[in-house]
């Protein structure tokens, strides 16, 4: 008996689920059929633009199995466009939300990953709420990794990060300097440390989507603000007089030119 393969997590449902090619009689038309993980897995590496190992991981999938859904949805794309063919988005062996359980009948590294938020199954929405972290560690994008010196204005691209306990009162450096000149997943990575030093709170100036996508999943809250040094940030978060961020407040590859002047790199 064939054994039966890992979830793919999907955050995305589309509301659109069928093209054909303009013009042409639906009837006899023949159609290529797009699994919601291979459509997936374009969203996240083609539109929002992560880097494989990162999306994978939304997906709850190894690289290697990334790879050849990226690589079959490619394939069935072309196939649609090339021969005129029509598009059918359906099936796939998916769970919704990223808190899903995956199921799976093997036991290959991460098929047994138990979530706490519960289970999701196919054709239902995991509808749990993200878990929150306790708001006991605070990061803060500093400029020269002090508690007198100023906010840095940028997320993924701060110089380095403050890390400061509110129990203990003592705090430490974070550096990030190679992230300040990544060409691209500057965001995706600072979040990835910023978690991983078990944060529950960001306060920053400007975030984009990815980065803040990746903070929300872990349930770290971010916080806005300008101006200020660090140590003020973080008075002002006690005294909650800073202001939650509920999303993106800049594009993707945002950042600050050294005149302080803001602007935008597309890529």
């Amino acid at each position: 008996m064939a054994r039966t393969g890992c979830k793919r997590t999907i955050g995305y449902l589309p509301a659109v689920k069928r093209f054909k090619p303009a013009g042409v009689h639906t009837a006899g038309l023949k159609e290529v059929s797009l699994g919601h993980d291979e459509l997936e897995a374009i969203r996240l590496k083609d539109l929002v633009g992560l880097p494989q190992e990162e999306a994978a991981r939304q997906m709850d999938v190894s690289q290697p199995t990334f790879h050849r859904l990226i690589h079959s949805a490619h394939k069935k794309l072309a196939e649609a466009i090339v021969n005129g063919k029509a598009l059918k988005i359906e099936g796939g062996n998916i769970s919704f939300g990223r808190d899903a359980l995956p199921q799976c009948g093997n036991r290959r590294e991460g098929c047994d990953r138990i979530r706490a938020a519960g289970k999701a199954t196919d054709g239902q929405r995991d509808d749990s709420p993200i878990v929150k972290r306790e708001e006991t560690k605070i990061a803060v994008t500093s400029v020269d990794g002090t508690l007198d010196g100023p906010v840095d204005e940028r997320f993924g691209r701060s110089r380095k990060f403050v890390i400061y306990d509110r129990e203990t009162k003592e705090w430490r450096t974070m550096d990030n300097f190679p992230n300040t000149t990544s060409a691209q997943g500057s965001g995706i990575q600072s979040s990835r440390n910023i978690i991983d030093a078990g944060v529950g709170v960001v306060i920053s100036s400007h975030l984009g989507p990815n980065a803040f996508e990746a903070l929300r999943q872990a349930g770290v809250d971010v916080y806005s603000t300008s101006g200020m040094t660090v140590a003020e940030a973080i008075r002002a978060f006690g005294e909650k007089k800073l202001t939650r961020l509920t999303g993106p407040d800049v594009k993707g590859h945002w950042r600050q030119d050294t005149n302080q002047t803001s602007t935008m790199e597309e890529t």
